[in-house]
Order: C-alpha cells, then structure tokens, then sequence
C-alpha cells in the first residue's frame, strides 16, 4: 500500500470517528454546513446563523471530553467568560448551546456544548510557515497583532495558556485574529479528572517554564509563548525541538534558545536582544505586559535599540489572574484568616503540663511525617530529574540522520547541520544543474546514520563552467584578443594562424575558431587567425598588360605596378613576360610590383647607314617604363 493509500485510509477512519450532531440546525437558528476543522478539543463546522443570515464557526466540544460533567461546565463558563471580550484582534464568541451528539461505534447519544464563533476566511500561521519563514517586517507585524490581542484579553484577567501558530488568523485582508481564549485554561483544570497528555502534543513547543513545572501561570507565560511564535514565525522552527513532549518541556526549563541569527542571518542583532528577553526562564526578566513587548518590537521595526524591561513603565501585575476574573468572585472559597489558628495555639499554651507534653509529642509526630514526606519528595524528584538527564544524555549521543540538502543554499544547509550538531567542511565544484551557492550532494550521503560532530563535506555549486565565445573579439589585436580570452577563462591555442589581408593592419584577428556566440567549457581552446599585413603576389604572366594592371592594383592585393616594354614577337603584343616579386611572394599593400610586357619589334630600315644610326641609338637608349599606383 502507498504512502498516498494510507494517508487517505487513516484519513477515513478519523470522519468516521466524528461525533455527528443529530440535528442539522442547533437551536433552531445554526444550520450546519460541512466540517471545516478538527482539533484536540472539538469538532469546527462551517455553519449559517439563519436568524442574522451570517456565516459563523461552530465548535462542538469531543465526545470524550464532554462526558466529564465538570470539564462540561467549565468548558461553558470559559466560552461565556471570552464572549465578554471585544476586540478586532480577537476571534469573537457569539453564542453557545448543547446538542444531542452521536457517539461513534454506538447506539446512544451525549449532550455536549458548543460554542457558536465569529467564522474568519483566511488561514493560519501554521498554514503559512509550511512556505518558510517572514520577513522580520512581516514576523513583527504579525506578533504586533498577536500583542494587542493578549493586551486586551489580559486587562480583563483572562490569559489564553496556548499561544501557537494554528491558534493565529491572517484574513484575507492581511488582519490578525487570534483564536480559542480561555479555552486552554478549561483542559488545563480537567487535568485532575481525566488523562489529556495527547492533547499537550502540538503544544509543548510553545509552553512557557512554569506551564512545564506545573506552575501558577500570568500573563507573562502568554508573552514568552509570543516570544516562541515570533522565533517560528522568523525561523521557520520553534526555538526548542525533541522527539516528545517531555523532552521539549525539559529544554523550555534548562535550556537556552539559540539565537535566531544562526537560523536566518538576515535577522537584525536587536530581535535577538528582545527575544532574549521575552524567552526568559525567570518570568520576572521576561517583558512584563504585552505592550512593552510590543514597545519592543516597534523599536526594532525602527531601527532603534530596543528598550530594555527595566526602562519600560512597570506595570503592576498579579502573581497570577486572579480566578474570579474568569469564573465569578462567588465561587473562590474564602480561606479563615490567618490569625484565627495562632489565636488557638496560644490558648492551648495555657492548658496543664499534661497537655503541653501531649502537644509537643504531637508536634514530634508532625515534624517526624512532614520530614519523611520531604525527603520522599526530594526522592521522587531525584529520580525525574535522574531520568531526564539520562533521557537528555541519550539524545545528546543518539546517532542523527544527515538530511537530504541537495539545491538548499550554503546558509541553509549549514544552519541545518548545526542544529543536529554536526560539524561541516566546504568543497567547492561546478555545476549545469544547480545554481550557484547551492549544495550539490554531501558526503557522507543524505540518510546515513553519523554520530554527532561528525564532519560533513558539503559539496557546493560554483555555477556553470560553460561561456560563450566573446562576440566583439574580431577586429582587435591579438594582445587585446587574448585578454579579452583569458577574462572569459578560455584558452589560446599555442599557433596563432596568419592570413593575408589587404585592409587589416599586422597582428589584427580576422577570425576566431569555434566562431563567436559558441558554448565553451571554461579552460577550452580556442584558435585565432590574425592578419599578417601582406598579400601573397598573384601571376599575372600570360595576362593582357591591363588585366594584370586591373589585379594587381585591385582591393584584393592594393599593389603598385611598374611596367616595363621589350621587345618580343614569340607573344602578342602587351602580353606580361614576366613579373618581380614572383608568384606567391609576400608584400605589403602599396608595395611596387614590376612586369615586363611584349612589345613588338620595329621594322628594320633599307638604308645601312639609317640602319646602323637606328641599332646604335636603341642600343643607347633605356626600355620605355612606366608605373602605375592602385589609386591611378
């Protein structure tokens, strides 16, 4: 069966086990949708008040608990309690009732309460941290609102006792709403009647130090659960994590958080100040009310220091909220006056011997119990204590897992192997796949089972090694051009290939092979062809004289041409004879290229004497030359 299969199977099996209301309208006013929550506590159905035409929430108390009559009639007094709360931060309770409720796997029904409450579209902040942490604007906003909502409820004596993040609303308009005051404080007091430890699962990481002791708790234990929301809310994680409930509630009493800094480094050092103080395990180092918290947090939103608790305005606090703020001053037993117990004991100072004799053995006695019940209790307690050391030390050598870090930035995946305390050594390779700064793979590889300290070898990205070919390195010279190689990490074949050109100074790269635009890997080569600043000469023997002028003097060779006449009948007139510098030689442009072309011979003279003047004058006298430029 795949994981997909179970999920939905065991998904089934908890609708079923829904207690169902027998009726689809309570009270004759609340119709009943579809239920839209289901929690430790109750059953939230979607549901529409048809006397105001609104939709609101229904939460149904469970089934199991409402068969405890006393936990029924505190559960009421609370919700009644709360409904006196009016505040836009808070999620408003209108109305509660009972409904007949039937009990799954049986043929009876119970009459459990219910709450009728203001119905939020939105979601939670637990909803939202399964996308990661806010931004710290975004963390403090939202903390403000949780602020003003226990600054409200705690100037009416009521404290909420389980601040989390599924107990927070954002609306779709961005507003806070907090939810479920007072009703914690009616499973906490059902803790002598019936067994609830599952209920204190999704909660334990919140708690405050006294909460985990068993303490009295004020409205200080709201604010230090604040404080843990606020560490979530900026971190993604709450600030103490264990495989149990205990085990997070030991480190809530021993233990001090880490600084949200080694989990987000985008975290001002003055958030680390205020949550320093708002997570202390003494309440009276803890900020005192919610607004000085929040005095705090604006600070921080402003730049500033934040104000430390002892220059904020003490507020005057009770030890703890008073109960007849929540259940009624009439139903708080008044304890005698202190006085009335030494009033008698003096009185019996005046009895006979007998009787003080009889008093000192009894208070003998007395001393002799209360000293066996101490020191039971001190044994018990050694032993919980013994226990929990021997639990902690076990997590604190207890092989750990290496966590699957592939495509996490290097921040994260550090963050994360120091919160399972393992060390980490960086390597760094390049990569096609995986952008740069991220991790590739680790070694040892994720999943294996490594004792704490461990050194991990996290094998991170230095991005792509692939470069293209720099399209504007033609036309520079080879100097430029090979910088210009070299910064984009590509290197110059060791021959450098020449290639006349007529237009292009010496050392100019003509072309680059692969051609400009190609993909490369870093440390490829790449091979230039520059200008070599000279033409090889053509043959233009056997040419008219005018074609081999044209060529030679032509954009292609920008030559000039000197020609020379001699006599010749073997070839027409005009023809090149020969040429200097020959087929094939090198010149540079405007250089001066010779031909010699045909000429034919004059007719000889019938006068021996105007034959022997004319050989000697021709034999005085030079070939006719001429030059011509590439411009002529």
């Amino acid at each position: 069966m795949t994981e997909d299969e179970q999920q939905n199977r065991s998904r089934h099996r908890e609708e079923e086990q829904v207690a169902q209301p027998r009726q689809h309208t309570l009270n004759d006013r609340y119709e009943l949708d579809r239920l839209i929550g289901r929690g430790g506590m109750a059953d939230v159905w979607l549901a529409r008040d048809v006397l105001l035409g609104r939709d609101v929430a229904v939460k149904i108390l469970r089934s199991d608990l409402a068969r405890d009559a006393i936990f029924q009639a505190r559960f009421r007094r609370e919700a009644k309690a709360v409904a006196g709360l009016n505040d836009p931060t808070i999620v408003s309770v209108f109305d509660t009732g009972d409904t007949d409720v039937r009990i799954p796997g049986e043929h009876s029904s119970l009459k459990v309460p219910f709450i009728v409450m203001e119905y939020v579209a939105g979601h939670t902040l637990k909803e939202r941290l399964k996308h990661g942490p806010l931004s710290q604007k975004d963390a403090v906003n939202a903390t403000l609102g949780v602020l003003a909502a226990l600054s409200s409820s705690h100037k009416q004596g009521i404290v909420h006792r389980d601040i989390k993040p599924a107990n927070v609303m954002v609306t779709n308009s961005g507003s806070i709403k907090v939810m479920d005051f007072g009703i914690a404080r009616a499973l906490a007091d059902s803790a002598a009647t019936m067994t609830q430890a599952h209920s204190v699962v999704g909660t334990a990481q919140y708690l405050s130090p006294e909460q985990a002791r068993g303490d009295d708790v004020d409205q200080r234990s709201d604010l230090y659960s604040a404080g843990c929301l606020l560490f979530e809310l900026l971190t993604g994680r709450p600030p103490f994590q264990g495989d149990s409930p205990v085990s997070v509630a030991y480190q809530h009493v021993s233990e001090h958080p880490p600084r949200v800094q080694q989990f987000n480094p985008d975290v001002s050092p003055a958030m680390d100040d205020v949550l320093r103080v708002a997570l202390a395990k003494n309440r009276e180092d803890r900020y005192q009310t919610a607004d000085e918290f929040a005095a705090a947090l604006r600070a921080v939103l402003r730049g500033e220091t934040p104000p430390s608790p002892d220059t904020l305005a003490t507020a005057t606090l009770p030890a703890a909220v008073a109960p007849a703020a929540i259940m009624g001053a009439s139903q708080i037993p008044q304890a005698a006056p202190a006085h009335a117990a030494q009033t008698q004991a003096i009185a019996l100072q005046s009895d006979d011997d007998d009787d003080d004799f009889d008093e000192r053995e009894n208070r003998s006695r007395k001393g002799l119990w209360i000293a066996s019940s101490v020191f039971a209790v001190l044994l018990i307690v050694g032993a919980v204590v013994g226990f929990l050391w021997l639990k902690a030390e076990r997590e604190r050598n207890a092989p750990v897992n290496i966590p699957a870090l592939e495509n996490l930035s290097l921040q994260e995946a550090q963050a994360k192997l120091t919160e399972l305390e393992l060390n980490y050594e960086v390597k760094e390779e390049h990569s096609d796949s995986v952008d740069e700064g991220h991790v590739i793979s680790t070694d040892p590889a994720a999943g294996t089972s490594v004792k704490k300290q461990t050194v991990v070898t996290l094998v991170v990205s230095e991005g792509t090694n692939k470069v293209k070919v720099p399209e504007d390195i033609i036309g520079k010279n080879e100097r430029e051009a090979r910088r210009i190689l070299e910064e984009a990490k590509l290197t110059v074949a060791d021959e450098v290939k020449t290639k006349d050109s007529p237009d292009k100074p010496q050392g100019t790269v003509l072309e680059v092979s692969p051609k400009p635009g190609s993909e490369l890997r870093f440390g490829d080569e790449v091979q230039l062809t520059i200008s070599s600043g000279e033409v090889s000469v053509p043959d233009v023997t056997g040419l008219d004289e005018s074609e081999a002028v044209k060529m030679l003097t032509s954009n292609e060779y920008k030559l000039e041409v000197q020609v020379n006449k001699e006599e010749n009948d073997s070839v027409d007139e005009g023809t090149v004879l020969s040429q200097r510098p020959r087929k094939g030689d090198k010149a540079a442009p405007g250089s001066i290229v010779v031909i010699t072309v045909a000429e034919a011979p004059e007719e000889p003279s019938e006068s021996p004497s105007e034959d022997d003047d004319s050989d000697e004058d021709e034999s005085e006298s030079p070939s006719a030359t001429s030059t011509i430029g590439a411009d002529d």
